[in-house]
């Protein structure tokens, strides 16, 4: 089950995947907002510090991503996205915490502190002056955050979270690269779609997601992948005319199967996969059909 939900959190489109999480660090910060009493105040330049210290811890926190393959090998993807998930709910409610002493520091109430969490507004809340400039320099404030050096270890904090977003969304598209070539990374997707999904399920997301026609070489192109049942359907267009379905074609084309990875896993779960072979016209040249016990499953 929570395999299945974590499959349904990672399979969403990134836009969705930000804005469910400024939906959880909202929700962070509505926890906060009931649960946070202190009456501090907190001038300008700790704010500044301190809530790009959020953004910094925040953007770290993404780099648990990297172990996606691992944890889907591994089943524990629901890990993966519990501390995503807790890490957008602790930025809000941190955030909300400082927002709230920002907020009475400016304004001798925190009802403005929801102005932390709205773009742009938020600019008011960190820019307009204290309210009591003697009491808003409190000597307990570290003084790496006070004054001139907290403005510049904000930016320094900043500019680091900018740095590791940028490393870390390089590091996802190498990922995302290996992924399309790494027979292991594709076989540890596979077992997890059927783990989260059972075979047929699997079976139905990979023809949604195949991606086709993919060009096989100069010659041979996947044209479509179907699922039926158990059974995934294989189209392989050759780009000849008057081609036959020959012993050797069927047994290299088993031998194929059997031998890849990815297929492996589908093949321990029940599947058949099936190959039809047409020309460029659409005649049928023959078809294959691959059973487990055939690759001595």
């Amino acid at each position: 089950m929570l395999e299945g939900i974590a499959f349904k959190f990672i399979s969403q489109s990134e836009s969705s995947l930000n804005g469910l999480s400024y939906g959880l660090t909202v929700v962070g910060a509505v926890i906060g907002a009931f649960l946070i009493r202190s009456k501090t105040e907190m001038a300008r330049a700790p704010y500044f510090a301190y809530s790009a210290l959020i953004v910094f811890l925040a953007s770290a926190a993404q780099f648990v991503w990297l172990q996606t393959f691992p944890a889907m090998a591994g089943g524990y993807l629901w890990l993966l996205v519990l501390t995503s998930v807790a890490a957008a709910l602790i930025s809000g409610f941190t955030l909300c915490s400082i927002a709230k002493a920002r907020s009475r520091d400016a304004y001798g109430h925190a009802r403005l502190a929801a102005l932390a969490f709205i773009p742009v507004a938020n600019f008011w809340l960190l820019l307009t002056p204290s309210k009591n400039r003697e009491l808003s320099s409190g000597a307990s404030t570290p003084s790496l955050v006070t004054g001139p050096i907290g403005v510049v270890t904000g930016f320094v904090l900043l500019a680091a979270a900018a740095g590791v977003t940028g490393f870390f969304k390089q590091q996802m598209r190498q990922l995302g690269e290996q992924s399309q070539v790494d027979p292991a990374a594709q076989q540890a997707g596979v077992e997890f779609a059927i783990r989260s999904n059972g075979l047929k399920g699997a079976l139905k997301i990979m023809a949604e997601q195949a991606g086709t026609p993919i060009k096989v070489d100069d010659r041979t192109t996947l044209a479509r992948i179907d699922a039926e049942g158990t059974q995934l359907r294989r189209t392989i267009v050759f780009d000849v005319e008057g081609a036959t379905m020959t012993d050797d074609m069927r047994q290299k084309g088993i031998n194929l199967l059997c031998a890849n990875p990815p297929s492996a896993p589908l093949f321990r779960a029940g599947a058949t996969i099936r190959e039809v072979y047409v020309e460029r016209s659409g005649r049928e040249i023959g078809s294959i059909t691959i059973t487990p016990q055939e690759c001595g499953f």
